[in-house]
């Protein structure tokens, strides 16, 4: 099934391809991003490259902030 990507400021959408529901969109102010084929909406949403990019930056972080805090408590409790 097809997929149209809309935006609107920070939100992001995935609508069922259909000109009738795009224009409505539209007209509330969203914008037309791409067509991606996917099963459903949220299958098109991971599809969508810029979602998938802010999905792995917060988790490369949080990873990084958890090796941290272990590391500070493993020097925490040797220093002691």
């Amino acid at each position: 099934m097809k997929f149209y990507i809309i935006k609107k400021e920070q939100c992001v959408a995935a609508i069922p391809a259909q000109e009738s529901l795009l224009n409505e969109y539209k007209k509330k102010g969203f914008k037309f991003v791409e067509i991606i084929a996917a099963r459903d909406e949220n299958d098109a949403l991971n599809r969508h490259p810029k979602s998938a990019k802010n999905y792995k930056k917060w988790r490369v972080l949080c990873t990084a902030l958890l090796l941290f805090m272990i590391i500070l408590s493993i020097y925490t409790f040797i220093g002691k």
